[in-house]
C-alpha cells in the first residue's frame, strides 16, 4: 500500500499509473486525485486484506478511469458488507476488469457519470452495478451510466437484487438518457422465489434504453418503473420465472420491439412475456418473440387496458 500510494501521489491529478505484473493485497485503497488512470497488467492481480471492512476503492476524487486488472474483494477473509467501488457525486469509467467474491455491491456510485465496459463480474452478493440519482444536475437530470458488454455472473454467491440497477431518489428526481447495451446477465433460475432477482433495472427514468442485451433465469429479465420514453428493444432471455420484461409503475410511452424470449415453463407459468401495470399508457409493444412458456405474449392489468392513450399491442407471440 506504501508503494501504490506514492505512485499515486507522484502521478498526481490527470496522471496515469500502471501496475505490473504480480499480486497486490489491498487495504482501503482511494482515488484522491482527479481524472486519474489505472492501468493495469494482464498479470496483476488485487486483493482486499483479510479482515479489512473498507470499500476497496473509495472515489475521494472525480474521474478515476480503469483499464484492466483483476479484483478479488476476499469474501472470505474480510466478509463484511463493504462495496468494490464507493463513491458519491464522482464519475468513474471502468474497462476490462475482473471483479468478484464481493460480499456487497460492486460498483455503487450516487450521481456521477458512470462508464462501465467489458467486465467480468462473479460471486458478488449484490448487483454488479447501483448508481441513483439522489440529486438534479443544477437545474437538468442526471445523464445515467453507460453500461456495455459486460459479463455478470450472479449464479454462485448470489445474496439479493439485480444483476444492473439504476434508479432515481427522491421527489422529482429522474435521469435520462441510461444505455445498458450488449450484457450478458447470469441470475439464478428461482422463478418468483426471489422477488428481486432481476436482470437489469432501471426506475424513474426517460430515455433510456436497454438493447441487445442476453438475460439467463432470474424472476424479471427487463424492468423498467415510472419511466419514459424508453427502449427495450432487441434482447434476449431465457429460463425466466415471471414475466420477460416488466413495464411498471405508470410507465409511458415506451418502445418495446424485436425481443424474444421464453418462460421457465414449470410449475407456476408466470404472468406474461410482456407486462405492462399501474395505468401504464401509450407504450407501444410490437413483434416481439416473447409468449412461450407464459400464460400470455402481454398482460396489461385493468388500469393499463383502459388507460388513455392507449397502449398499442400488435403482432406479439
Amino acid at each position: 500500500m506504501t508503494d501504490i500510494n506514492t505512485a499515486l501521489a507522484s502521478a498526481g491529478n490527470n496522471g496515469h499509473v500502471f501496475f505490473p505484473n504480480g499480486n497486490y493485497e489491498v487495504a482501503g485503497l482511494t482515488a484522491s486525485y482527479a481524472n486519474q488512470t489505472w492501468e493495469f497488467a494482464r498479470g496483476a492481480f488485487l486483493k482486499k486484506a483479510d479482515g479489512n471492512t473498507a470499500a476497496m476503492i473509495t472515489l475521494s476524487s472525480s474521474g478515476l478511469r480503469i483499464l484492466g486488472g483483476d479484483f478479488d474483494c476476499n469474501r472470505s477473509g474480510a466478509p463484511a458488507a463493504a462495496v468494490f467501488v464507493d463513491g458519491t457525486d464522482k464519475d468513474f469509467t471502468m474497462i476490462g476488469a475482473t471483479v468478484h467474491g464481493g460480499s456487497s455491491w460492486g460498483v455503487a456510485i450516487d450521481n456521477g457519470l458512470v462508464h462501465l465496459e467489458g467486465n467480468n463480474f462473479y460471486n458478488m452478493a449484490y448487483a454488479a452495478l447501483i448508481w441513483r440519482a439522489t440529486t438534479k444536475d443544477g437545474a437538468d437530470y442526471r445523464i445515467g451510466p453507460t453500461i456495455r458488454n459486460n459479463r455478470i455472473d450472479r449464479r454462485s454467491g448470489y445474496s439479493a437484487s439485480a444483476g444492473i440497477i439504476m434508479r432515481a431518489v427522491g421527489s422529482s428526481i429522474r435521469y435520462q438518457a441510461a444505455i445498458a447495451e450488449g450484457n450478458r446477465i447470469f441470475m439464478p433460475a428461482t422463478g418468483d422465489d426471489t422477488y428481486d432477482n432481476v436482470g437489469i433495472e432501471m426506475t424513474e427514468s426517460d430515455y433510456c434504453k436497454m438493447i441487445d442485451n442476453h438475460v439467463e433465469g432470474s424472476r424479471i429479465a427487463y424492468s423498467f418503473g415510472g419511466s419514459s420514453r424508453g427502449t427495450v428493444e432487441g434482447n434476449t432471455a431465457v429460463a425466466v420465472g415471471d414475466y420477460m420484461i416488466e413495464i411498471a409503475s405508470g410507465c409511458s410511452n415506451m418502445s418495446v420491439a424485436g425481443n424474444s424470449g421464453t418462460g421457465l415453463s414449470i410449475g407456476n407459468p408466470g404472468t406474461g412475456g410482456c407486462v405492462i401495470t399501474s395505468g401504464g399508457n401509450g407504450n407501444v409493444v410490437v413483434g416481439n418473440r416473447i409468449g412461450q412458456g407464459f400464460p400470455a405474449a402481454v398482460f396489461q392489468d385493468p388500469s393499463s387496458a383502459s388507460a388513455s392513450p392507449a397502449n398499442v399491442i400488435a403482432n406479439n407471440a
